[in-house]
């Protein structure tokens, strides 16, 4: 069983791997509402996967591991630019390891 498994299928799966020092992310927008799975793993050491909203207020987290994978589910309820930060120190350029997520709002016009 995995998280995954309970979400409705219009989920939108995203692959995010660490690396020292920068996110690889398959997928960088989603709809208000819209269910994400978050598959978080790491190339190299233990990274902390951390996305943070346009007032840099953590909204979901989870660890990015080496040999594992980690699923996390997070429905976004506001448009926005996000902000995905490393929360593990992670080495010298640990402070530049970020990528940006871009929710929109849904064709519905849902906000």
């Amino acid at each position: 069983y995995t998280a995954s498994a309970s979400v409705a299928e219009e989920a939108l799966h995203v692959e995010a791997k660490g690396y020292q020092w920068y996110w690889e992310i398959s997928a960088t927008q989603a709809q208000v509402g819209q269910p994400v799975v978050f598959h978080v793993t790491s190339a190299d050491v233990n990274h902390g996967f951390g996305i943070y909203d346009e007032t840099m207020r953590l909204v979901a987290q989870t660890q990015a591991m080496p040999g594992y994978t980690n699923e996390l589910v997070h429905v976004f309820s506001s448009p926005g630019t996000y902000q995905i930060l490393c929360l593990e120190f992670c080495g010298v350029a640990h402070h530049q390891m970020k990528a940006e997520f871009t929710v929109v709002a849904n064709e519905g016009g849902e906000v």
